[in-house]
């Protein structure tokens, strides 16, 4: 199923989110925002989507963020509030969601668009990509993606991101820590797959109760954490496919998941 603003594919057992507004830099309207939502729902208990793929159509932007000017016509102040609300509520959707979420940037990731790449899971970008939070030069200040950036990078360094408006380049937001790889435009596709390859490869009800972990954790304190994690491990350890991934590694075969 594709729109004509969300391009939706499935590709060797991944699921390929395209953001196809290329002429709007690939800005991100509030019919945008539900399909993204709504094809992640639709795709949550397929076994044979293992993973995730956001990312925008052609080579200029990931995407610049909420294209606001659409949001506004016609609607309330109420209206308006509730819409803004809505990214927060997929961001939520993300860290909760069963499979890995990839972003795959090539351009400019900016202000939403910036704060819905740092909601992903894992970053892919090329090394002609650019991000930043440039909401206060127009007098506004990016409030919502706050939450997602903060889980990545330091205080102090994201602010100064939100306070100058600056734009970076990728080799500066690997160094933040806000993605995982920066590759040249010409192999970022082939290295999207083999990383997609990997991801796809892994059982599928461990990465879930992993992922879902890993940001639970994240907002606990050390000593909730570090007993919640320790259920949790008595728990994974229960699961078919702990076992069969024990018992392959000690008979030095590949394991077979089942993903239960």
């Amino acid at each position: 199923m594709s729109s004509p603003e969300l391009i939706v594919e499935v590709k060797d057992s991944t699921l390929f989110l395209i953001i196809n507004r290329p002429s709007k830099m690939n800005s991100i309207t509030m019919e945008v925002l539900d399909a993204i939502h709504q094809e992640l729902k639709r795709f949550e208990n397929e076994h044979y989507v293992r993973s995730v793929v956001i990312r925008g159509s052609g080579n200029k932007a990931f995407s610049t963020g909420v294209d606001l000017s659409t949001m506004a016509e016609g609607a309330t102040f109420y209206e308006l509030h509730r819409a803004r609300a809505a990214l927060g509520g997929l961001f939520q959707y993300m860290w909760s969601y069963p499979k890995v979420i990839v972003a795959a940037v090539d351009g400019y990731a900016l202000a939403g668009g910036f704060g819905l790449m740092a909601a992903c899971d894992m970053v892919l970008a090329t090394s002609r990509s650019k991000f930043g939070a440039p909401e206060i030069n127009v007098g506004v200040w990016p409030f919502v993606i706050t939450v997602p950036l903060l889980r990545y990078i330091a205080p102090r360094a994201l602010f100064e991101l939100m306070i100058t408006g600056e734009r970076i380049d990728a080799n500066r937001a690997l160094e933040l820590g806000v993605i995982n790889k920066v590759v040249s435009e010409e192999k970022f596709d082939g290295e999207l797959f083999k990383v997609l390859a990997t991801l796809n490869s892994k059982s599928g009800s461990i990465t879930a109760l992993g992922k879902s972990s890993f940001y639970k954790a994240m907002d606990m304190t050390s000593e909730q954490a570090l007993s919640y994690l320790q259920s949790m491990l008595s728990i994974v350890t229960q699961t078919q496919d702990s076992k069969e991934g024990i018992m392959a590694f000690v008979e030095k075969r590949a394991a077979s998941w089942n993903d239960n």
